[in-house]
């Protein structure tokens, strides 16, 4: 198999965990084979087994032995459009230093060879599946006890965080702050003017996953809309 081959093959299962009837979708990169198994019986195909082999050095086999531990239970879009994303926030210490935003292609060859295997993967099972473009509608949901809580409850957990990194960012007690909470996981933050554009980015992915790893809950930021910040709501 070349370095940029992907191979598909349908099984169908009796018994045992898997479900009835499954695809495994295979590529292969730089020597390194991935080797994805979803339930080919769901629109979503949602990834049941995922492993590797072939990486010779500690830190793509941690990328990737970590990529396909989170990618499990997700659909194989969803894998492929953040597999490496997710193995990025899970080892910051293997990730390298960059100036601005992070991503699979700046944050070392390890990630960046994961992002490439999981992409043939997925595209090889939209050309074996016959499967067009679709747009990826799906994301993690909270727990209950968060999906329970009225958006003040949910804002009460978020903004000592908040506070907290404001204070060892340096940033002033004022200069960010929530402004809604929607679907519970999309939280919408302002910028007072003080803060300097170029700084924004880096800011709302810090803050980002300082908030998934102190409430465990996965949030998503964005950025409120520029306007006169003494209208914008404050929750």
């Amino acid at each position: 198999m070349n370095d940029h081959s992907a191979t598909a093959a349908l099984v169908n299962e009796g018994s045992g965990a898997l479900p009835s009837k499954t695809a495994v979708f295979s590529a292969e990169d730089a020597g390194v084979r991935l080797c994805v198994t979803v339930d080919a019986g769901s629109n979503r195909l949602i990834v049941r087994e995922a492993h590797h082999e072939g990486a010779s050095d500690a830190v793509t086999k941690r990328a990737l032995d970590t990529m396909c531990g989170l990618v499990v239970g997700r659909p194989l879009q969803e894998a492929a459009d953040h597999g490496a994303i997710y193995a990025m926030a899970a080892l910051p210490g293997d990730c390298a230093a960059v100036s601005g935003i992070r991503t699979p292609h700046n944050a070392g060859p390890a990630f960046g060879l994961a992002e490439r295997l999981i992409r043939k993967a997925h595209a090889a099972a939209r050309s074996q599946l016959n499967i067009g473009h679709r747009e990826n509608a799906w994301y993690l949901r909270a727990n209950t006890d968060w999906l329970g809580k009225e958006e003040t409850g949910q804002a009460a957990v978020i903004k000592p965080v908040l506070a907290d990194f404001l204070r060892a960012s340096g940033i002033g007690a004022d200069d960010i702050w929530v402004t809604r909470i929607e679907r519970a996981t999309r939280v919408t933050i302002a910028f007072a003017e003080a803060v300097s554009y170029a700084l924004k980015p880096r800011l709302m992915m810090a803050l980002e996953r300082r908030l998934r790893e102190q409430t465990g809950i996965p949030l998503e930021l964005f950025m409120e809309e520029m306007k006169d910040a003494n209208k914008i709501r404050r929750l």
